[in-house]
């Protein structure tokens, strides 16, 4: 696989990575004070475990199947206007592609019906570096553990990925926090922004994320 094809998955999966960190680091510090901000996250939303992700179900010829048809469709070669994928092939590729390595244990897709949430388990250990002031004990061996629904909207010349809600705990995060970062999109920045700047649409339609590009009437 590509690797401007590989970037589709693994940009929009730290997408959704980047977004957390906004909501647990300025958020809680807008309102809780930065010197309180860490106490109140590794309280309310700290595991000592990781989320426990399923295994892969797909056989080796449905793999090949679903590498053959992915190249395909972003490199332009086999002509289709549209892809569907379900969230099996989708963390397929995410688990068994080394592309993803540094993800592939961290996020999962579930796509039902017309909604897509995508379940992040977040080692603290990873943050270490950038909080360097952080007494250390606070993050070691502690985990997020989050579920996020993600919806995607069609813009004026592009489509956008958007936080609609998001629970961590079984609980809901309140819309006072969520509100800071749920007009970001996620598909703004990096490699994503010219690479979906010629996608005419996402969707989320009988369990599957279809892509479109223009040109098509699968709408």
């Amino acid at each position: 696989m590509s690797s401007g094809v590989r970037s589709y998955l693994k940009y929009m999966a730290l997408g959704c990575f980047g977004t957390f960190l906004v909501l647990i680091v300025i958020g809680l510090a807008l309102f809780f004070g930065g010197k309180y901000a860490l106490d109140y996250a590794m309280e309310q939303f700290a595991d000592e475990n990781p989320t426990a992700f399923s295994e892969s179900t797909l056989s080796p010829e449905e793999s090949a199947t679903l590498e053959k048809k992915f190249n395909s469709f972003f490199s332009g070669q086999g002509g289709d206007l549209s892809l569907a994928m379900n969230s099996d092939e989708i963390n397929h590729l995410i688990v068994n592609d080394p592309e993803f390595s540094d993800i592939g244990d961290k996020v999962r897709f579930t796509i039902m019906g017309s909604q897509m949430k995508a379940q992040l388990s977040l080692p603290m250990d990873d943050f270490k570096k950038m909080y360097p002031d952080v007494p250390q004990g606070m993050l070691q061996g502690k985990y997020i553990n989050t579920d996020a629904v993600i919806e995607f909207r069609s813009l004026s010349k592009s489509v956008g990925a958007y936080v609609k809600s998001m629970t961590i705990k079984n609980k809901q995060v309140p819309a006072s926090l969520l509100s800071n970062i749920q007009d970001r999109n996620l598909l703004e920045a990096g490699p994503l922004a010219n690479r979906f700047k010629n996608m005419e649409d996402i969707k989320i339609q009988n369990g599957n994320i279809i892509f479109t590009k223009p040109g098509s009437n699968t709408r």
